[in-house]
This record gives C-alpha cells, structure tokens and sequence, in this order.
C-alpha cells in the first residue's frame, strides 16, 4: 500500500483527521516508530484548527518530517522546501485549510482528494531527499492504468503522460441553459485549465482537471444536474440538428431527440453492447448532422401528397421549379413526382397555385449500419417512412436489442448488419420478436470492446 493509499484509509475508512491520518501514513511508510497515543496529539489541528487556518494535512506532513529528520541542520530548509512544494501541488497558492476546502472538499469524500495528493507530494518529496528517482517528473503520470480506466468509464479522459484529464459533460443533445453555463465555466475556472471544448457529439469537455479534483468536479456540476459520461461500449449521448427552429425542419427535433436521450442513453445506461452506439436526428434530408454516418440515424420526412387531378400542366410549373433535386416534372401536360428519386424534403408542398399538391404526410426515414472513422459506412434506409412516434421508438429500441443480441465484442453496428446482411436486419427491425425476446437479451453477458 503506498503513501497515498495508506492516508486515504486513515482518514476516510478510519475517521481520523488529516493532519493524524498523514502522520500515521508516514509513520508506517517510514518506520518513525509513532503510536497512536502520538499521533492523537495532532487531532487538534483537523479543519485548520477549527478555524481553517493552516491545512492539518500538512501540518501532518511536516511532523513527518521533524521525526524522519529530526537532527539534521537543515531541517527548516527541508520544511520549508515542503511548504512550498505543497502550494504547487494543491494548486491554491495557498497553505490555508479555508482555501484548500474550497477547491477540494466535498460532501461524500470530505478533504480525501487533498489529503490523498498530499502524502503522494510527501513520498515524492522524500524520495527526492533519499536520492530515489523522482517518477513524477520522470514520466509526468502518477497514475495507474487502473485509475486511468476508472474515471474513463465515468467521461474523464487522461491527457498522455500527465495526472490531467478532459473532463466531458453531457448536454442532452448540444443543448444548455444559460445556468448551466455559467456552471461550467466556473468550474473550468476552479478545477482545470479554464477551457472548454465541444466534441462532435455536441458534449462539452472541461481540460486540465487534476485527476484528484475529479470527484469535486462532479459535484460542483452536478449543483445544477450535469453530469459526466458518454464514453464506453454503450448507447453514446444522442446528437440533434436545430429543426425544431430551423426553416427546413419537419419536426421538433429537440423534443424527439430529448426523449430518445432519457430513454435510451439514460434508460440503457447499464446496458453493454459490442461497441459503441451513435445515434443521431436529423431534421429534413439537408443531413447537416450526418445521421447516415452513425449506427442509427433517423431524418425528417414529409412525403408530397400530389393530386393529379388538381394539376393544370402549367409551362412554369412552380411545384418543378421548387424541387431541389429534380423528381418534380412535367410530363405529357402533367406534373410527374418519381418516388425513386423524391427524397421527401417536403420543399414543393403547398407551391401549386391550384393547390394540386397542397399536402404532405410527416414521418420519419431511419438509417441503420453507418460510420464515421477509419472506416466509413452510409447507413441503409429502411423501406418505410415512420409516421407513428411510438413505431419510430420501438424500432430504435430493437436496433440497439439486434446489436447486442447479434454483435460481436469489438464490432460495430455497420459490421454487425454486413455479417447478418441488411434484409435479415431490417425484417428483424421491421418485426417484434426482437421486443419479445427483450428480457433475454438484456439478460445476456456481452462484453464490450469500445476503446474510447
């Protein structure tokens, strides 16, 4: 058990204060030959005193030292080396319990994460006095691959060869309020580097968060219910355009795309699959947001409801002239709408002065089998339009039941439906024996294979 681990079960597992539970720490570490009776005598200076005055870790950590080195000329050097080694790890400037609290104290973990940091920065410290080698500064990561994995799985992904990691919060389809805002920006101000960037899964990550503010991190976010995720062989955060407010857009995609969110990044947040699972809404066929590169992409529709009888053969045809991609035409005095090429933008409804082709039915087209990456797949249109919401879900749902029922460890969607081939695919989305047999799938052992 190293340093750190030992101070960590003092003061968390045993309940003694900081300034004890580095001393007892050190005095195992160390053989300082200490017994409990001795280190009661520190119990006084827990919450700096009482008052948040001098941290009582540190005040734990300098005993350590006058015992280790009691004798030596250079003893007020050596604490004061400490001293100031200490301000730079804990990253306040300060030595202050008050200060320290408020970067590091949290309601679960109490000042865990500060006295942690501080019998690792004790061990380096004297490992540099021994003449040991100085692994910190020789690799940069002080972490294990352990610990690297385990706060990955909770959306902290490490900065290579450092203790720092990009902290990636969820935002329920790129969308926040102003609240939620000013919350992350404080928070990349008090635990990272005062940076945020926005990934293509429309998440925002907070950058150089030390890995012992994680759990801080968290819960200072959390004051206004954000969380951190959306890594992991799972459903990913689900990605939206802005057709609910867009021109173009056939549907409230916020509201569709919001619901899809809790139900199904939420809902199968303990769900493992073979790999990751994008989904994606798009708004109308413009596919600003690609959801034909993802697993299962789901665009607008409004399919043109064209009478025929209504039409007079106008020579400038407006319904012709509106058609972006040319399936609206004149032909033998009559307008022609060919349903191969019509790709359903809804753009030529209601443009017929005589009102031939004045409705539309509204759906949904759902993509499955696409990729963005190294490897790149167009996802395949299921031969329908959904025009029933309750439909769409359920075969959103049997497409992520087909994945983990079907999959393999490792691979992805796209494969998986290359493997099974597409009409097996869609006859099974298409069909409800995936919902039926839903019990049993979720029941299977699938072992994830995502890496990031």
């Amino acid at each position: 058990m190293s340093l750190r681990e030992r101070a960590g079960y003092y003061y968390f597992d045993l309940g003694k204060g900081c300034a004890e539970a580095v001393l007892l720490a050190a005095n195992e570490e160390y053989s300082l030959g200490m017994d409990e009776a001795q280190a009661d005598l520190f119990g006084g200076f827990r919450t700096g005193m009482g008052c948040g005055s001098t941290c009582g870790s540190l005040i734990g950590a300098v005993a350590a030292l006058s015992k280790k080195y009691a004798g030596r000329s250079d003893l007020k050097d050596i604490c004061a080396s400490f001293v100031k080694r200490f301000e730079s790890k804990m990253g306040c400037d300060s030595s202050d319990c008050s200060v320290l609290a408020a970067k590091y104290k949290t309601e679960s973990a109490r000042c865990r994460a500060a006295v942690e940091l501080n019998a690792q920065t004790l061990q380096d410290f004297v490992d540099k006095i021994e003449g040991k080698a100085d692994y910190s500064a020789q690799e940069g990561c002080t972490l294990s691959a352990d610990q690297i994995k385990s706060v990955k799985a909770i959306g902290f992904l490490n900065h290579k060869g450092t203790n720092k990691f990009n902290g990636r919060i969820i935002t329920r389809n790129g969308r926040i309020s102003a609240e939620e805002c000013a919350v992350i920006a404080q928070a990349a101000e008090k635990f990272g580097d005062g940076h945020m960037m926005f990934t293509t899964r429309m998440t925002v990550e907070v950058s150089g968060i030390d890995y012992n503010d994680i759990d801080a991190f968290c819960e200072y976010i959390g004051r206004v219910g954000l969380e951190t995720g959306g890594t992991g062989s799972k459903v990913r955060p689900v990605v939206s355009c802005k057709g609910t407010t867009c021109q173009y857009g056939l549907y409230d995609t916020y509201a569709l795309s919001n619901e899809v969110h809790q139900r199904f990044y939420k809902g199968y947040q303990s769900v493992s699959l073979p790999h990751k699972f994008k989904i994606a809404f798009g708004g109308c066929p413009n596919n600003c947001v690609k959801p034909d590169l993802n697993d299962l992409g789901i665009v607008g529709a409004r399919v043109p409801g064209y009478d025929e009888s209504k039409c007079k053969g106008c020579k400038k045809c407006q319904v012709e002239i509106s058609c972006p991609i040319g399936a609206a035409k004149l032909s033998e005095g009559k307008l022609v709408i060919d349903p191969n090429l019509c790709n359903n933008c809804g753009r030529c409804i209601g443009k017929c002065h005589f009102h031939c082709n004045d409705e539309g039915t509204y759906g949904w087209k759902v993509f499955v089998g696409g990729r963005w990456g190294k490897k790149v797949a167009h996802g395949k249109m299921l031969n329908k339009v959904f025009t029933d919401k309750e439909e769409l879900m359920s075969v959103v749902e049997k497409a992520i039941l087909l994945f983990r029922d079907q999959g393999k460890s490792g691979e992805r969607f796209a494969d998986t439906i290359d493997r099974i081939g597409f009409e097996s695919a869609q006859s099974q989305l298409l069909s409800d024996d995936l919902l039926n047999r839903k019990a049993e799938i979720l029941g299977m052992n699938v072992v994830g294979g995502a890496t990031c």
